[in-house]
């Protein structure tokens, strides 16, 4: 091995024998034998690659004003589906999407997809039915399952020792999109219309387009640098695995939005849905572990055990990232504010605090080479504090915005440092796979915790607030109207309760407070699980391995005009 190529005393003491022999990925990816200079093209890259990932994430922030949306167009039963047909295509159209990039290539890939963004954007903000919305939102949703391939592209273009700093920036910039993205929701409902919040999102897709085909010209991807042809590369497909995953996950999700809305959780189709889903996973699992060796889940992914952990980290990281943002709106609207642009202000904090952290938290990492004891105490505070939202309701509103600051200050650090520890625990020929999978999972969580959160919600809103609303009704005399009264609280109108025959106008004030009673007593249990959720989360972090060792100067896909590019092109002498 050359002098150039040796770690250096840091790395070499950092990684210690004994945790060498049992942790070190059995993998080889050489460092470069010539200096490798990070220049402006790959600093353009970085920045038109996390352009792609603001389209992903900025394409959630119309999630915020659902009940816009619905209130203006009808069909209040669809609501789950605005924000799951998002969702579930990326979920399920993610890892397939990475897993082919890996091996043909991710501009075009993403280009394709930012176009599908465009026009996704212009159907929903134009739509007059609310089924119009989810027929655009799926097309953003195939989009997004291309655009999270920015996120390991971007790694791809950086040295090894330089992804903290990458992943950083790309999360940073997404979530200042974010906090842009929700602020201007609020105000497009409140003083325009709620439809230029997806022509916003139409706009940053025509600009992620134009962006990377302009400054994003990699060399071909590893698998392909490999001697293969195209037909072998066609030929080495998991199609079998992609109809398996994206069927069993298209089931599985379908039954999770329609189960306590559209049916009962015991009706046929819900259980059917389900059982198909779950079945069709367990098939799928069985067939990627021991029907092929190189599908969607490459067995190359598992020669480190940070590689599962780390995906069952994104998992719970979807659900306090994807489905807080998703809830915490609509405890704001249920407690506080109906007014949209006071909604999004209340979410500012935790937004804010969740996006300036992206970059120190990608800054420590680098500068350490450590991660693990990082990522721990973050998911222990994140924990703390969602654990104390418990506490809060209608009189409370400063302890909202301490709250959630403090946890989406946490939060930063669960989603750049876990992105970056796994792509560093993988081969990095197969970054577009391990990727757009751990970005599928944190989807996935999104999904689940909404769907867990808001069926806690509702159980226990179910027994509440009959029983607090009932009990000022009796205390009066007017036991006779509590199923009037409960009818008039779920249309969710604020004048509603004036239109109840026999109610006094002097009483509407004391039932409002018993509403909101048993509001806050509902969210709190909501709160708890997520605390709980998280907690053990951190516990099981605890058991990730060192990447240290990882660190290095390799460059898996060089931008800058040297050696190492010229080898990857195919023209090095």
């Amino acid at each position: 091995m050359a002098d150039a190529e040796k770690p250096d005393a840091t790395m070499q003491e950092m990684a210690a024998p004994a945790v060498t022999l049992t942790c070190e990925p059995v993998f080889s990816e050489d460092e470069p034998t010539t200096v490798y200079d990070v220049q402006w093209r790959t600093l353009m890259a970085i920045l038109a690659l996390s352009m792609a990932n603001v389209c992903a994430a900025i394409a959630n922030t119309t999630n915020t004003i659902i009940r816009s949306q619905v209130a203006d167009l009808g069909d209040s039963a669809l609501s789950s589906w605005v924000a799951n047909s998002n969702l579930l295509v990326t979920l399920a159209f993610g890892p397939v999407l990475g897993s082919l990039s890996d091996r043909f290539g991710k501009k075009w890939f993403i280009i394709v997809a930012s176009v599908f963004g465009i026009v996704g954007s212009v159907i929903a903000g134009s739509a007059h039915k609310t089924t119009t919305i989810i027929a655009g939102n799926v097309l953003t949703g195939l989009a997004n399952a291309g655009c999270i391939m920015g996120v390991p592209a971007a790694q791809e273009v950086t040295p090894n020792r330089l992804r903290p700093w990458t992943m950083g920036f790309s999360q940073a910039l997404a979530s200042v999109a974010v906090i842009a993205g929700t602020l201007g929701a609020g105000a497009f409902v409140k003083y325009q219309t709620w439809r230029w919040s997806y022509y916003l999102n139409a706009f940053v897709y025509g600009t992620t387009t134009v962006l990377v085909t302009s400054f994003y010209h990699p060399p071909p991807p590893g698998l392909r640098r490999q001697r293969t042809t195209v037909g072998e590369l066609l030929a080495r497909v998991d199609y079998l695995g992609i109809l398996l995953l994206t069927g069993s996950i298209a089931s599985l999700l379908i039954g999770l939005t329609w189960g306590g809305t559209t049916y009962a959780w015991h009706a046929a189709p819900v259980l059917a849905t389900l059982i198909v889903g779950c079945v069709g996973l367990v098939v799928f699992g069985v067939y990627e572990w021991r029907g092929t060796a190189h599908g969607i889940f490459d067995h190359r992914l598992f020669q480190s055990r940070n590689f599962p952990i780390l995906l069952f980290v994104c998992v719970v990281d979807g659900m306090l990232l994807l489905g807080v943002n998703v809830l915490f709106a609509q405890e704001i609207a249920a407690t506080f504010t109906t007014d949209s642009v006071k909604i999004a202000t209340v979410l500012t904090p935790f937004l804010a605090t969740s996006a300036f952290g992206c970059l120190p938290a990608g800054i420590i990492m680098a500068r350490t080479k450590s991660y693990r004891t990082l990522l721990v105490c973050c998911l222990l505070w994140c924990s703390l504090f969602t654990g104390l939202m418990a506490l809060l309701n209608d009189k409370r509103l400063s302890w909202a915005y301490a709250f959630s600051a403090l946890f989406g200050a946490g939060t930063a650090v669960t989603t750049v440092i876990p992105v970056v520890a796994l792509a560093l625990s993988v081969p990095s020929f197969l970054l577009g796979t391990a990727g757009t999978i751990s970005v599928s999972c944190r989807a996935l969580g999104g999904i689940i915790g909404i769907t867990i959160f808001t069926a806690i919600y509702d159980n226990k809103m179910a027994t509440a607030l009959p029983a607090d609303v009932g009990a000022v009704l009796a205390q009066n005399g007017l036991s006779d109207l509590i199923p009037a009264v409960l009818a008039a609280l779920a249309t969710e109108s604020p004048t509603a309760l004036e239109g109840v025959q026999g109610l006094p106008a002097s009483l509407i004030p004391t039932v409002a407070a018993a509403q909101a009673t048993a509001n806050s007593w509902s969210w709190k249990y909501v709160w708890i699980a997520i605390s709980v959720i998280v907690a053990a989360n951190a516990i099981v972090s605890c058991f990730l391995e060192p990447v240290a060792s990882k660190m290095n100067n390799h460059i898996e896909s060089a931008l800058e005009v040297s050696d190492v590019r010229d080898k990857q092109m195919g023209t090095h002498v």
